[in-house]
């Protein structure tokens, strides 16, 4: 049960003006470990250590305006119990918002999850920090923009929402430096569609991208405008879950790393060239697919992820060795409805960009979670 807190700094306030300020959060971390293998060559050191899974706390809280309409508010931040791994720590990070609720629905302004982040993670119930354990690498297009939303009201099991980031929430920048008109320098724009009835739900994320890659033709770079489609269905009721996604994405981040070390071909020197900066997110497109399926037994839950990612296309071409196949297998054991414990093992191949080579990562994780 969330727990209430009343600020001590309003304790000097009129009562009147005291409001309740609602605590909340997940504190989850664990051991895991990892090796790589690549082909023709032995198996790399294995890498282990405590590892967050995205702790995090938060505050929220609203005001009656009468009339049923409401004022909200959240600050969440997130915290880091294992290696900071490059993540930023800092206040309201996570989902901080204001905003107003009524019958019409919700809008809010702040920093905002957009449709895949939200609530599209049914195929991906793990605990981890290594995508290999869970399914990080098919959801990297969870993302929170700086901007307004709205999320309506459910109308027969269907609950709808819009997410749209200014240009210049995404870049600050001047308008007139090359470099704000970059990768990522565009508006963002993000709708969902979710529907859920007796155990059954179906939901669909649409992100749309402004300049978010660049396609290399010759030596000539143009913007490209990216896009993501996610589809998850499944059953979540009696004991059993099934979930099933899909995803294409275009011109925007790819689940081939060899991207990173992409070049050109100058026609006049016939030579390659680095595309510099431009190298994580030039011209592509990928598909992917998910199933995961579980069953409770009582205060155990067993389950197993299926993961596959197609070759993909970079600048129109299929370039083969880019798929990649991931399995998940392990088990929950809830000690009750807060704390939760979770045992799992990964198995990842992918290409790696070299003539039939391949990468094969292995990875063990055992942690625990308590939410509050």
């Amino acid at each position: 049960m969330k727990k209430t807190l009343i600020a001590l700094a309003l304790t000097t306030l009129p009562v009147a003006a005291m409001a309740e300020v609602i605590l909340y959060g997940q504190m989850k971390a664990g051991y895991e470990t990892s090796s790589t293998k690549t082909s023709g060559e032995s198996r790399g050191p294995y890498q282990n250590g405590i590892a967050d899974y995205g702790s995090r706390i938060g505050f929220k809280g609203s005001d009656d305006l009468g009339n049923g309409l409401k004022a909200i508010w959240q600050v969440e931040s997130a915290i880091h119990l294992g290696n900071n791994d490059g993540k930023a720590d800092g206040w309201a990070n996570r989902d901080s918002f204001i905003g107003l609720q009524g019958d019409f629905g919700t809008v809010r302004a702040g920093r905002i999850s957009n449709a895949m982040k939200a609530n599209m993670d049914a195929v991906d119930p793990w605990e981890y920090n290594n995508q290999v354990l869970g399914l990080g690498k098919f959801t990297r297009t969870g993302a929170r923009y700086v901007g307004i939303a709205y999320n309506s009201p459910e109308f027969a099991g269907f609950k709808l929402s819009a997410l749209y980031s200014p240009r210049d929430n995404v870049n600050g920048g001047d308008r007139n430096a090359e470099y704000d008109h970059g990768i990522g320098s565009g508006d963002k724009y993000s709708v969902g569609v979710n529907y859920q009835n007796a155990g059954y739900f179906a939901k669909y994320g649409f992100d749309y991208l402004k300049n978010s890659a660049v396609k290399v033709d010759g030596l000539k770079k143009d913007m490209k405008d990216g896009q993501v489609h996610r589809i998850e269905g499944g059953y979540d009721a009696n004991n059993l879950f099934v979930g099933v996604g899909y995803q294409y994405t275009k011109n925007t981040s790819s689940y081939f790393r060899g991207l990173n070390n992409l070049s050109i071909v100058d026609p006049a020197t016939k030579e390659k060239v680095d595309v510099g900066d431009h190298h994580l997110t030039m011209d592509n497109q990928g598909q992917e697919a998910a199933l995961t399926v579980g069953y409770y037994f009582g205060n155990i839950f067993p389950k197993l992820s299926y993961v596959h990612g197609w070759d993909v296309k970079i600048n129109g071409t299929k370039e083969k060795n880019t798929k990649y196949d991931q399995v998940v297998l392990g088990a929950d054991y809830a000690f009750s409805k807060s704390t939760t414990a979770n045992v799992q093992a990964g198995w990842l191949r992918e290409g790696n960009g070299e003539s039939n080579g391949k990468d094969k990562t292995t990875a063990f994780g055992v942690g625990l979670k308590h939410t509050f």
